[in-house]
């Protein structure tokens, strides 16, 4: 379904979330004319998690699309936002979070992303 909404330009970051159950969430990014009004993939999938009930989250990866004539010309893995970082860590603390690294993509805590988030 994900690809039958794609649009090129508008959506340049995927995100996947699985729960603790086994299951995955998908998202896109919407980018807007107004870039501020623009939502991260990160949080849509989160929030189609939890509309669906789930509450305990294993791990989450987002990719990007490359830009056009962008070298090397390949999907990437990024780190979330620090707004990204920020709502996981109010929403699913214990979720791992697939990064980029230098031999590969590799799996860390969101703790060690996000070590002092801010507190109310």
């Amino acid at each position: 379904m994900v690809r039958t909404h794609y649009r090129y330009g508008f959506h340049t970051v995927g995100a996947a979330l699985r729960t603790r159950t086994g299951r995955v969430f998908t998202a896109v990014n919407l980018d807007a004319t107004v870039g501020r009004m623009a939502v991260c993939a990160e949080p849509i999938a989160l929030g189609a998690a939890i509309m669906a009930g789930e509450r305990e989250f294993e791990c989450i990866a987002a990719v990007r699309q490359p830009r056009p004539g962008e070298v090397p010309h390949e999907i990437a893995v990024v780190s979330p936002c620090g707004g990204c970082r920020e709502l996981l860590c109010d929403h699913a603390r214990e979720i791992a979070v697939i990064v980029p690294g230098g031999q590969g993509p590799r799996r860390i805590a969101l703790n060690d992303l996000l070590p002092l988030p801010y507190r109310r």
